[in-house]
């Protein structure tokens, strides 16, 4: 084969378009001793595809066995589960727990009534709360007529302190 016709078949190979004897063609090729020098560099990957083939894959016989005695033992294992939640009796459900202020409450009427007392009381509080702070303005409102009147009586005791020196 001629360096030409060997470049040809090295770009159809490299793309994916050479058949097996063309391929084969090129390992022996390259396992020649007579090359050209802008070639040599594809020898050492033709000699490893050789070498490949000549190595034997294992027998397959002892995975083939060994994944038949798992699916033996897979299925035999689901075999005994199903058989176990099937004669496991059935659970009912606990009753449903509220919680109401930290306590446990089984009864659900009692509950609600639980929640709407403690939501009175929180409502009670609230008002109290609201009045508080009605109470609170009303007092810093009638207090700032009185820090007015300070302030008016500190202008007159000043104003008289002027009065009296320049008297």
């Amino acid at each position: 084969m001629n360096e030409q016709k060997t470049k040809e078949l090295l770009e159809r190979y490299f793309d994916g378009a050479t058949s097996l004897d063309e391929e084969r063609e090129l390992q022996r090729y390259f396992a020649e001793s007579d090359i050209p020098d802008s070639l040599k560099v594809y020898r050492p990957m033709f000699a490893f595809f050789g070498e490949e083939r000549a190595v034997q894959p294992p027998a397959q016989k002892p995975v083939i066995r060994k994944l038949r005695l798992l699916s033996i033992i897979t299925g035999i294992a689901a075999g005994i589960a199903i058989l176990i939640m099937v004669g496991m009796p059935k659970q009912q459900p606990d009753n449903i727990i509220y919680y109401v202020d930290g306590q446990r409450v089984y009864d659900e009427t009692r509950a609600i009534a639980l929640a709407e007392n403690k939501l009175q009381m929180l409502a009670q509080s609230m008002q109290k709360a609201q009045s508080s702070m009605a109470a609170l303005e009303k007092v810093q409102e009638s207090v700032q007529p009185l820090q007015q009147l300070s302030k008016i009586s500190n202008i007159y005791q000043k104003v008289e302190r002027i009065l009296v020196i320049n008297n």
